[in-house]
């Protein structure tokens, strides 16, 4: 790992970096091909019958990955409530 000083922006870091293709990912990782929903070249949804083929395998690891918008200052909007 290179340390850089000064440390550079979130933008700047996810600029630096170069997107692996999630096909490739899908099959690193042992997902069929009809097993995801594409939502371009580096998204899709993997379809809950997934869970029945791999049922038997080890527990693996989730990972969530999700997104806020942030306000012009950078901070996140909290949700709004009506009543």
């Amino acid at each position: 790992m290179k340390l850089l000083t000064p440390v550079p922006s979130d933008i700047e870091i996810a600029q630096a970096c170069k997107l692996k293709p999630i096909r490739v990912i899908a099959e690193e990782v042992g997902l069929r091909e009809s097993e995801l929903e594409y939502h371009g070249p580096y998204i899709a949804k993997v379809k809950l019958e997934v869970r029945d083929r791999l049922a038997k395998q080890p527990s693996g690891k989730y990972v969530d990955v999700t997104a806020i918008t942030p306000t012009p200052l950078g901070e996140a909007s909290p949700p709004r409530w009506s009543a």
